[in-house]
């Protein structure tokens, strides 16, 4: 096959692209996961018994990549299939069970209104390393530290990363040999040069990271940042450019083919790349690459992967446009990130102001520095609406409002405690559980201090708290104060005992409460202040507590879709919602609730302090498709971004949908099967999501139509 041949061929081979990870491996090239399952258990009750955690990772993972069988396709432009049947993920099962048992915990519990973890999913390795040195030069590095280390947790740990680095070599090359014996010519001189060299071109520099993120999350860690992508891939994009290496119609094939490979293995969440941003002076930081990736981004309409633009007062208003456009034209998996609000929360909370530029979103929507930071992002969680329970069961009539408020704060903020010490419970038993030599390979730091991240070696180590239901707080509070102290509707007892009784027989007081009551959202000062003095209070004691690894605790004012999973364990709330309802959402208002459209719900967000929420915070706003048709419907889509970031909102996403389209997906989902939504961090096809989720979406999207 020519060089020529092997280009314009991608509307050809996507529908197959699509289906990759559905295909068997060669079973002539390794073991099927059964066996090497068993190869790894005879290994840690013989050879590996006894050893070091981190060495007993190190040798599995070896295992795996030398031993299991792979694949490749000739029609893709990156190879990286391998069988490897999630064995180490088994095992770090079993290491996790085995520590719950010490500790006497479980890892989830939603029905509670807090409790610790740990996080193992929320990372993103140091790319800049990864594609500085490459295999090789990882391994080299890790041996030249093995020779000087300064104890033995310190040898241990360069010993491990020397052994990963070399199997990922060796893994390599295993590819580049069946891609030689399949003549799979649009990988095999890429494959040859990684195994020898760090990545010199585009294409190696994007295969070599496809590379380092699948082995990494073989490993047992999601990969859940790619990095900032346009800093990071430009210099090889441009030097293709200039030495007519690469064209951009080819680089754009093989950005579609690269994104490709995110969607095909598409877990739920999805994979986030970042893109634009500025630097510690305010400049920005787009390039011919941000616009390209976006020009894809916006042609596939495709859920995964998702994106986050990072905005700022000097951001170009072509690549605002642009990303405008994609939202509005179906393509709205991206959130838009803050970058004047994240750098001032940075610095803020210790980090230092050139730590900016490597500012990424992680899983979702949580702010983390890319080689630098281990955020651990959901290390807590919290319902904060569950104190409510407890407050209206066990609490004598208040005197007032300043009485419920501190007796509210007081019950999250045991809860809080609680939950923290769970975290830092298990974080001890974080090198035991899951020590990571291959995410370790990629920071400086780990090296600097000769340790995993599992024992702290990174620069900044944090973990975050996600705190879900603020809206719900809100208007709970509000509706307390409305009905018991200014409005007197009812007395204290009375409105316990509506809310025991799931309000069954007090239908006018719920009417009452639902419908005259303040709702945050609405730029009402009576809720607002609610919500601002829960997240002043939260917001204080978790940023000021230490974690178990260096570092601190971070509030999270975000829920995924746990408003609807904690909604379903929480009882009925003074705001009129009814036991098993969805919580509000991420910081926005309770469905329906905000009825004073997109200009209220942003004042009343916006009156939060954003750094405030070093493991972030985001606003969803939903629009009627005709209010962003045409030239006119770009500027406001824009307009409602500039609004928000102006005021000093942090992260914001959209969907843009009406109710009848949903209501007609409901009812013939063969007909919509490309309608995709923002569920919360991610999108997903309408159709896929649960007949609660889809309810929940159209009873948003009719809320906006009123």
């Amino acid at each position: 096959m020519t060089a020529g041949a092997l280009w314009g061929r991608y509307g050809e081979v996507r529908d197959a692209l699509e289906k990759q990870y559905r295909l068997p491996m060669n079973p002539a090239t390794g073991l099927a996961p059964e066996a090497l399952l068993a190869k790894v258990r005879q290994y840690l009750a013989a050879a590996g018994a006894g050893k070091p955690r981190i060495i007993q990772r190190a040798e599995m993972l070896r295992m795996v990549l030398t031993d299991a069988a792979i694949r490749v396709d000739p029609e893709d432009w990156f190879a990286d299939h391998i069988a490897d049947g999630r064995v180490l993920w088994k095992i770090q099962e079993e290491w996790m069970a085995e520590a719950g048992r010490k500790l006497g915990l479980n890892g989830w519990r939603l029905g509670e209104c807090a409790f610790g973890r740990l996080d193992l999913s929320h990372t993103s390795p140091g790319w800049r390393n990864v594609l500085k040195y490459g295999a090789t030069g990882l391994r080299d590095r890790a041996s030249a530290a093995l020779a000087a280390a300064r104890d033995e947790e310190a040898a241990d740990f360069f010993r491990a990363a020397a052994i990963v680095c070399e199997a990922m070599r060796t893994y390599i090359l295993r590819l580049a040999a069946e891609a030689e014996r399949l003549g799979a010519q649009r990988v095999i001189a890429a494959l040859k040069a990684l195994a020898e060299r760090p990545p010199e071109s585009f294409h190696e520099a994007l295969q070599w990271a496809f590379l380092f993120n699948q082995v990494q999350e073989i490993e047992g860690e999601y990969v859940r940042s790619q990095g900032v992508f346009d800093q990071l891939f430009f210099p090889y994009y441009d030097a293709d450019l200039r030495g007519g290496r690469l064209t951009r119609a080819q680089a754009g094939e093989m950005i579609h083919c690269f994104f490709d490979k995110f969607a095909a293995q598409h877990f739920g969440a999805g994979n986030n790349i970042s893109f634009g941003g500025r630097d510690a002076a305010g400049n920005d930081l787009c390039n011919d690459l941000t616009r390209l990736c976006l020009e894809v981004f916006a042609e596939r309409k495709m859920i995964d992967p998702k994106l986050t633009l990072r905005v700022h007062r000097n951001s170009p208003p072509d690549i605002l446009a642009r990303a405008a456009d994609a939202v509005r034209g179906g393509a709205n998996s991206i959130v838009f990130a803050n970058d004047d609000v994240a750098f001032d929360m940075f610095v803020r909370h210790g980090k230092r102001p050139d730590d900016i530029a490597d500012f990424v979103a992680i899983g979702c929507y949580e702010p983390a520095i890319m080689g630098r930071e281990l955020s651990c992002t959901m290390s807590a969680l919290c319902n904060l609406a569950k104190p409510l329970e407890e407050l209206m069961r066990t609490s004598p009539p208040p005197r007032d409002m300043g009485d419920v408020l501190r007796g509210y704060e007081s019950i999250l903020a045991g809860h809080l405690r609680q939950a923290m010490a769970e975290t830092r419970a298990w974080e001890l038993e974080w090198p035991r559980v899951n020590p990571a030599p291959v995410l370790s390979s990629s920071m400086d730091s780990c090296f600097e201090k000769g340790r995993d991240v599992s024992a702290a070696g990174t620069e900044y180590s944090t973990s975050g708290v996600m705190c879900a239901g603020l809206g719900t707080v809100a208007d709970s509070l509000a509706a307390i104060e409305h009905l018991v102290f200014t409005g007197k509707l009812c007395g204290w007892d009375e409105l316990r005992r509506a809310l025991q009784d799931d309000w069954q027989g007090h239908d006018e007081l719920r009417l009452t409460a639902l419908r005259r009551a303040p709702k945050w959202g609405n730029n009402d000062a009576r809720a607002d202040r609610f919500a601002v003095a829960v997240c002043r209070s939260t917001a204080e004691l978790i940023n000021n507590t230490p974690n178990s690894r260096g570092g601190r605790f971070q509030m999270g004012c975000w829920s995924i879709d746990h408003s609807v999973i904690m909604g379903e364990r929480s009882a009925a709330t003074p705001d009129g919602r009814r036991a098993g309802e969805p919580l509000a959402k991420n910081a926005g208002a309770t469905i329906g609730m905000d009825r004073k459209g997109v200009t209220g719900l942003i004042n009343s967000v916006t009156k939060l302090d954003a750094t405030d929420f070093p493991d972030g915070s985001v606003l969803d706003i939903i629009l009627h498709p005709t209010l962003v048709r045409g030239a006119a419907g770009g500027k406001c889509l824009r307009d409602i971004l500039a609004t928000f970031f102006r005021k000093g909102g942090f992260f914001i996403h959209f969907n843009v949908f009406d109710a009848e389209t949903l209501k007609a997906a409901q009812a013939s989902p063969e007909k919509y099967a490309n309608l995709q939504v923002r569920v919360c961090g991610w999108n997903a096809r309408f159709i896929d999501l649960s007949p609660g989720m889809q309810d929940c979406f159209i009873r948003e999207a009719e809320s906006k139509a009123r």
